[in-house]
Order: structure tokens, then C-alpha cells, then sequence
């Protein structure tokens, strides 16, 4: 029986150049994509704030009639803090609510997306992820252009737990890289660059953002989002080849189990380390991801309120510089750390990350003027970097068969932590939020300090691969017989 397969080892020396074009292409679209999703991800929390303070909750009753349907204008900031601080609150619930709607419904998809990859393609997956947002897209545009109640607007993102989220997105993506990649450093300073892009599209789409909701409302950031959305849909589907190579046996057998995404750990020949190795990863990983899920949009609500009171434009202008700087700056340094010291580990560099993280958000929990939350951002510059490293240092130990199924793993972790992260520090920031507003960074910080803990007791009791998961040597015969099958 032939088995569906990418196009590796020696077909990948024969179509070389279709592989760069086909890296190309993942790059292009994932700043597309990103310049669609994040032109309306500041506008959400935003958008919420400004109907919380423009409706009265009391009685359900709105404050400025159907006046200016969607150009609900954010009032001033209230100096002595009272209301204001319960309408944070409220907010916060109402980000919490969105979180668990959109990333709640997304989970089970995720959970059969990994296993779907590997078995039909990662063309189709795209495909299906880009028509359920642009979907979504509408109906959110509809709901704040009739000035509807929030749960009408809470609707669009259930629409989008059914695409899978974005995380859809990067597992095709990622398995389109991973297809085309060798498993050494150039995988790492490609999921890198790829996560650099994404620093790209965010900080164009933040800076949009803050023009068009101060100057035209939050209708045209979602309604924009749509278009850009529906865009890249026609753009894979002209340009994009299926770089999963299918059987016409294959095609027929495509029942899914929620057991197949753990079939990368199932067969010893699926893996080529220890499985305790990728799953204590996949915990340090869920526990750093904590506070960088929820982080964003406390962090909006807080700027948004005194003693900052920043506008829509500010916050964006804020927001696309300190991802640029996270993003692209984390990548710079990564480069620079690889081509300075030759012998530098994965391990270290994600130690690093930690105590950047660790570092931003305590003084992101001190801030009391704009000077101090610029120094928070500078302080996170390589706060990005344990999240593509150990993607790559766990891709490099699966087979290639079973890159889809990792990444499954890898976005269900994510989309956990967005739930889990939203229900703890949401509720953390409601609940102290009069007493003191950044106590919430602080309790954040301990996540990053706790997985660097654990990866530093894993890195000295246990024997981890080495820093270039390229030179593994496989002792298993069965193990090798496979890999030069593929």
C-alpha cells in the first residue's frame, strides 16, 4: 500500500525551486492573513469598552438612542476612576465571554484539523478556515452596524470557533513549512521568520486600526477584516499545490478519530526522542503561553482608563510598535545569538525569553505613566522567542508524516491556554481592579518564572537532545528503515 506522504528527501532536491515558491507563498499568506485578523483584534476590546460606557446595563436601555449606529465615540476618561473601574470590569467579563465562545467551539475542531492535514492536504484545511472567518467577519460587521446587543456580536465569534481560529491557519502553514524544511537550524530561523511576519502584519493592522476607529468608527476595522479574509481565500486557491502527496487508496480511508492526534506518540517510529521530552515541552509551553494569552487585551482595557486614557490611535500606535519590536527585533537577536555563539543551545535562548517576559510584566504591573509602559514593552523585546524555538525543537523529533498531528497538539495547547488564561486572569483583573490595577501583570509573571524553573530542573536531570536536532543518531533499526522510506 502506498502511504500519503509529503515530498521529502529526494524529490525535494528535484523540485527545489517549487519549495522556496511554496515557502514564499506560506510567508505572503500569513501576512495577509495577519493584516486581516489584527486590524479587528483591537477593535473588539475597544468596541466593548465603548458599548459598555455608552449603554445602560441597569435596565438594557441604550444612552444615545440608535444615533451613529457603529461610531460609538469612546467618552472622556472619567479622573476620579469610580465608574470607570467597574466599567474595566465589565469589560473584562465581556473579553472573557468572547474568549470562551470563539476559542470553546474551536477546540473539538482542532482537536480533528491535525489528523485531517496529514490525511487530505493542508490546501483544503486553509480553505475551509478562510470561508467560515470571512463569515464570521460578516456577521460581526452586521451586528455593529444595526447597533445590536452584544450577544449578537457574541455570535460572529462562535461563527469563528467553527473555522478553528487562526490556529487553523498555522498548523496548515506550519506543516507547509515543515514539508519543505530540513530539521536542523533552518527549521528554527524559519518558524522564526515566520513568527516575524506576523509581527509585520500586526503592526500595519494595529496602526490602521487606531485611524479607523478614531476617525470612522469600528465598523470599517471588521468589515475590512472580511474583505482582506476573502481576499487570501481566492489567493490560496489560485496560487497554492497541495504539497501532501495522496494514494487513491488514501482518500478513501478518512475516518477521524480524536485519538489521532496523539498519533505522533503512539508508534515508536513517529518519534526520534523521548516522549517525555516533547510532553514536559508541551507543559512549559502551555504554562509560558498563560499570561501571553490574556495579556493583549487586559493590557487595552488598562490603557484605556486613567491615569493613561489613551485614544484609539495611540493604542494602536503603541500596540503595532511593541509587536513589531517583539516580533521582528526577538528574530534579529535569535539570528545574531546563532551566528555569535556557535554553540549557543535551544534551551538557553528560550531562557532568555522567560526572563524577558518576566521582566515586562512586572513593570507592566508597576506602570503609573506612559515612560513606564515603554519600558515594559523594551523589556519583552525576546519574549516571543521560547514559542517558535520549541515548536521547532519538537518538530524536529516527529516524523514527517506526522508534522500535522504535532501542530494539532501544539494549537490545542493554545487554544486551552486562551480559555484558561481568559477565565483566570480576567476574573483576577475584575476582582481587583479598585484595589490595584496591575496587580494582575504581577501574578502573570510567576508563569514564565515557573516554566523557566521546570525547563531548568528538566535540562540538568534529564538527557534532552542536543541543541541541533539534525545530528540525532537513531539507534532504532525500525526507525531508520522508516526515515529512508520517506
Amino acid at each position: 500500500m502506498e502511504e500519503h506522504k509529503p515530498l521529502l528527501n529526494e524529490q525535494r532536491l528535484r523540485q527545489k525551486s517549487t519549495w522556496i515558491s511554496t515557502r514564499v507563498k506560506v510567508m505572503i499568506y500569513v501576512i495577509i492573513h495577519t493584516l486581516g485578523l489584527s486590524i479587528s483584534s483591537p477593535a473588539t476590546t475597544q468596541f466593548v469598552y465603548a458599548y459598555v460606557k455608552n449603554h445602560d446595563f441597569a435596565n438594557n436601555s441604550t444612552l444615545e438612542s440608535n444615533q451613529n449606529r457603529s461610531k460609538f465615540v469612546t467618552q472622556s476618561c472619567n479622573a476620579n476612576g469610580t465608574s470607570d473601574d467597574k466599567i474595566q470590569a465589565i469589560a473584562s467579563d465581556w473579553s472573557w465571554y468572547i474568549t470562551l465562545v470563539k476559542f470553546g467551539i474551536a477546540i473539538p475542531f482542532i482537536m480533528f484539523i491535525g489528523p485531517m492535514v496529514d490525511k487530505i492536504g493542508r490546501k483544503k484545511i486553509l480553505l475551509w478556515n478562510l470561508s467560515v472567518l470571512t463569515i464570521s467577519f460578516a456577521m460581526k460587521t452586521v451586528a455593529i452596524y444595526f447597533d445590536l446587543n452584544l450577544y449578537y456580536f457574541l455570535i460572529g465569534f462562535a461563527a469563528e470557533g467553527l473555522s478553528g481560529t487562526y490556529n487553523t491557519f498555522h498548523i496548515a502553514s506550519l506543516s507547509l513549512l515543515a514539508d519543505g524544511t530540513s530539521k536542523g537550524k533552518e527549521r528554527t530561523i524559519v518558524m522564526a521568520l515566520y513568527d516575524a511576519l506576523l509581527g509585520f502584519g500586526i503592526f500595519f493592522s494595529y496602526i490602521s486600526s487606531g485611524y479607523l476607529i478614531e476617525y470612522a468608527g469600528f465598523i470599517y476595522p471588521f468589515a475590512i477584516s472580511g474583505g482582506i479574509v476573502f481576499f487570501l481565500l481566492i489567493l490560496v486557491v489560485i496560487t497554492l499545490q497541495e504539497s501532501w502527496k495522496n494514494s487513491g487508496e488514501a482518500k478513501t480511508q478518512m475516518s477521524i478519530s480524536p485519538g489521532e492526534i496523539f498519533s505522533w506518540c503512539t508508534r515508536s517510529e513517529n518519534i526520534t526522542s523521548s516522549v517525555n521530552y516533547v510532553f514536559i515541552y508541551l507543559l512549559i509551553f502551555f504554562i509560558y503561553l498563560m499570561p501571553l494569552s490574556a495579556s493583549s487585551s487586559i493590557r487595552m482595557i488598562y490603557t484605556l482608563s486613567s491615569p493613561f486614557c489613551w485614544s484609539a490611535e495611540f493604542i494602536g500606535w503603541f500596540s503595532g510598535c511593541n509587536d513589531i519590536v517583539v516580533f521582528v527585533g526577538g528574530l534579529i537577536i535569535l539570528k545574531g545569538l546563532q551566528i555569535c555563539f556557535k554553540n549557543i543551545t535551544d534551551e538557553l535562548i528560550v531562557s532568555f525569553g522567560f526572563l524577558s517576559s518576566i521582566a515586562s510584566l512586572i513593570l507592566y504591573g508597576l506602570s503609573k505613566n506612559n515612560w513606564m509602559l515603554y519600558g515594559a514593552a523594551a523589556a519583552g523585546i525576546l519574549q516571543i522567542l521560547p514559542i517558535p524555538v520549541i515548536k521547532a525543537m519538537l518538530s524536529r523529533v516527529v516524523h514527517p508524516n506526522k508534522q500535522g498531528a504535532l501542530f494539532s497538539n501544539v494549537y490545542l495547547i493554545e487554544t486551552v491556554c486562551q480559555i484558561c488564561a481568559a477565565t483566570l486572569f480576567n476574573n483576577i483583573y475584575h476582582q481587583t481592579v479598585t484595589l490595584y490595577k496591575g496587580f494582575v501583570f504581577f501574578v502573570m509573571s510567576g508563569f514564565p518564572l515557573l516554566a523557566l524553573i521546570m525547563m531548568m530542573i528538566f535540562v540538568k536531570c534529564a538527557k534532552t537532545p542536543s541543541k541541533d536536532q539534525t545530528e540525532i543518531v537513531i539507534e532504532r533499526p525500525d526507525i531508520q528503515k522508516s526515515n529512508i522510506s520517506t
